[in-house]
């Protein structure tokens, strides 16, 4: 299952492993583009084994994620072996608050993944217990995070890009080191695309486009970083425990937050998500 599958980093990796799979798998794409989703569908490979779906969801708003989730829950019937997530959005605005009250960048790039990884892990332990294995990316930044900043959980109070981006990357990564010790059969890691030639100067100001489009010339093609995404999403080294990626599946030595921040962390969340998805 993929979710922000419909474009960029999530489109790239998608295809890669539809390639790989030649027809033999059961692949869902989450995302907002449903004629996206099909144009992406139509060109993987065919066989009578084949089964392609298509869950459409705003997964800036939480509500939408549950709602998803239990779709992809009726769909799968059964254990679900990879999640990949990379939903997204790029602009130069402040915070911009959900009807939820979180920013929608941060909502987008943290609350939703975990929410959908909540929702799902009875489908990845189901695949567990059959003697399959079951895995978890999150696609963001562990390489350039900051440490948490437990004062302004969801960045509301100092909101800058420098400081969002940072706190997103530190928050993914927090989650995985809490995550993997709560569900050691499971493969959890969050992996840093590195610069990808996709659609995002598209979103800027026409005064900055020139200098976007130049910078973005010098990075991966979608396609590209999808090969190495799915490279490291197969890895035999991450079958089972928390994992910091590179963004050629290498591990990165960076540096981690306390077991007390963390956990700090990991409240918020849980008290975030109560909020928006119980009101």
């Amino acid at each position: 299952m993929f979710v922000g599958g419909t474009s960029g980093v999530g489109e790239g990796t998608v295809k890669a492993f539809a390639q790989a799979a030649q027809g033999r798998a059961h692949i869902v794409i989450v995302g907002r583009s449903r004629t996206r989703a099909e144009e992406i569908i139509a060109s993987f490979p065919k066989t009578s084994e084949s089964q392609y779906d298509f869950i459409q969801c705003d997964a800036s708003l939480l509500k939408n994620v549950v709602t998803a989730a239990n779709e992809a829950k009726d769909k799968i019937s059964g254990p679900l072996n990879y999640l990949v997530l990379s939903p997204g959005l790029f602009h130069l605005k402040g915070f911009t608050p959900t009807s939820e009250g979180i920013d929608v960048k941060m909502a987008l790039h943290f609350y939703s993944r975990w929410k959908f990884i909540d929702e799902l892990i009875p489908l990845l332990d189901q695949a567990v217990a059959s003697g399959q294995e079951a895995r978890v990316m999150s696609i963001m930044d562990p390489k350039n995070a900051g440490l948490l900043d437990v004062g302004d959980f969801g960045v509301k109070k100092n909101y800058s890009l420098p400081r969002a981006a940072q706190q997103i990357g530190a928050y993914n990564s927090a989650m995985v080191q809490e995550y993997s010790p709560i569900h050691p059969t499971l493969s959890i890691s969050h992996i840093y695309p590195g610069l990808v030639k996709t659609r995002i100067a598209r979103d800027v100001p026409w005064y900055l486009k020139p200098a976007f489009s130049g910078l973005l010339l010098l990075g991966k093609t979608s396609e590209e970083c999808g090969d190495w995404m799915f490279s490291a999403l197969l890895n035999e080294k991450y079958q089972k425990g928390g994992f910091l990626l590179g963004e050629y599946g290498e591990e990165l030595d960076v540096q981690r937050d306390s077991a007390e921040n963390r956990a700090l962390l990991l409240e918020h969340y849980r008290k975030q998500v109560a909020e928006a998805t119980e009101s």
